[in-house]
């Protein structure tokens, strides 16, 4: 299948299914014909502007439309971001410990504040 007619058919699952509006309610909110939204759709692919307004409309990102990128549960969104940050942590080398003496040395200040 080719990738314009792929991006096309996730982006009208993600609208059915993710947020319920009909293309005409679509094309409404980021400015455009719900004609266009349905060309979209069907394999049509707009300016990455107007991509990334019905991206930033259903709630994804522009790079899950070009990979298998999985959407992280609502439930597991908390426990990810902190993953995330102790891997930047790890990254410039803070270990658990740097990061509760910074924690308390911030503490510290605010409550001379």
């Amino acid at each position: 299948m080719e990738l314009d007619k792929e991006i096309g058919e996730k982006l009208k699952k993600i609208r059915k299914e993710k947020t319920g509006m009909s293309t005409r309610e679509a094309g409404r909110r980021i400015g455009v014909s719900n004609s266009y939204v349905s060309r979209i759709e069907n394999g049509r692919i707009p300016s990455l502007s107007t991509l990334q307004k019905l991206c930033d409309l259903y709630g994804i990102s522009l790079q899950s439309l070009f990979g298998k990128e999985v959407e992280t549960p609502k439930e597991l969104e908390g426990k990810v971001k902190w993953i995330a940050f102790g891997e930047e942590m790890e990254e410039d080398e803070l270990t658990p410990e740097d990061i509760k003496s910074i924690l308390k040395f911030l503490d510290k200040r605010s409550k001379k504040d």
